[in-house]
């Protein structure tokens, strides 16, 4: 009988893990230590508690590597994500081509199209997001492809000329981007020069473009400019937006989709 494995030896494991690799997950965390997702989640819960992480949606990132506020895009709620990318995944097409990036609310919507996936084939998926691929994977009727490049020690998503270059010869339906910040005055913004290299092929590839993002992140401008906000078709927000932080956006002519108002 395998004998199961102390709350102890999974808090070091956890913990080796962050320290290893900057990110845990939920659904790898639990293959490798043989519980229930539902145990990481409490483990994960208690390790926040004692202050030795900071949970994200779907895992963990170690405390000194966790978002800043000009960093990377703020985390939604599990419930705020969840709704979004439903929301999100109803609108996208079960036939032709998306380009997926990389972000909390881009795994959400790779969760959401996991548990949903097309009821028949046809559709091909891109991402750059080594865990949204690996998500993405399990999804029957799914053709799903992952751009190469540099792997990046905080997000996991893949960065670089690599990266840049493979998405450079695609032409997709859709692009899914997850800006770090999005403001009337400088439209789309990432956190790090590679991240805004790859944002921008990104936009640049789809036929379509939604923004996923949090409310914290309307009017925020990061390290780096990717996209004007007249580049992208849709800009999709999780959560309650304050209408206030909404109205400069829509005086602009932003096309804008929230839980009160789909688009």
């Amino acid at each position: 009988m395998v004998q199961p494995v102390q709350p102890s030896a999974r808090y070091r494991a956890i913990e080796e893990w962050l320290s290893a690799e900057g990110r845990v997950d939920v659904v790898d965390m639990a293959f490798r230590l043989g519980v229930a997702q539902e145990t990481i989640r409490r483990d994960l819960r208690t390790m926040e508690s004692d202050g030795k992480l900071e949970r994200v949606h779907g895992g963990a990132v170690r405390v000194e590597a966790g978002p800043g506020p000009l960093l990377s895009a703020p985390v939604a709620s599990e419930q705020d994500a969840l709704e979004l990318s439903v929301r999100v995944w109803s609108q996208l097409p079960r036939r032709g081509t998306i380009l997926l990036g990389s972000g909390s609310l881009g795994l959400a919507l790779a969760q959401t199209i996991l548990a949903s996936p097309p009821e028949a084939p046809g559709l091909t998926i891109v991402t750059n997001s080594l865990d949204a691929a690996v998500l993405l994977s399990r999804a029957s009727r799914l053709e799903v492809y992952n751009i190469g490049g540099t792997v990046s020690r905080l997000t996991r998503a893949q960065e670089g000329d690599w990266a840049v270059v493979e998405m450079e010869r695609l032409h997709v339906d859709v692009s899914v981007i997850c800006p770090a910040g999005v403001s009337v005055d400088r439209g789309l913004t990432q956190a790090t020069p590679a991240a805004a290299a790859v944002s921008q092929v990104e936009v640049a590839s789809g036929q379509r473009v939604i923004a996923l993002a949090t409310p914290a992140i309307l009017g925020v401008s990061a390290f780096v400019q990717f996209a004007q906000l007249e580049e992208i078709d849709l800009l999709a927000l999780s959560g309650s937006p304050d209408p206030a932080s909404l109205q400069p956006f829509l005086e602009r002519g932003t096309a804008v989709s929230t839980a009160a108002e789909p688009v």
